[in-house]
């Protein structure tokens, strides 16, 4: 799991910084990627065994999905840290 760990936290970061790069995403997609950052730093500052099972995945791919076609490099980053929750079952 530290692998796996780690892995998220790379994507988290890479996720972080193209954020910051994209001017033309609108505020409420921004607003909710942020959020969705700030609860995945959150739970990454964890213990494993800490870690619950919740809805973050739900709304990651609901939020992804506005902006598939728009911004497909933040779709991929998106996508992948969504997939990195699943693996670790969160």
């Amino acid at each position: 799991m530290p692998e796996r760990i780690e892995k998220l936290r790379a994507t988290v970061t890479e996720l972080e910084a193209e954020l910051a790069s994209l001017s033309e995403l609108d505020e409420q997609t921004r607003t909710l990627l942020e959020e969705a950052v700030s609860e995945l730093q959150a739970t990454l500052s964890k213990q494993p065994a800490e870690i619950e099972h919740h809805s973050l995945t739900e709304r990651l791919t609901e939020s992804a999905e506005a902006f598939r076609l728009s911004h497909p490099t933040l779709f991929g980053i998106v996508k992948r840290t969504i997939d990195a929750l699943a693996q670790m079952g969160i």
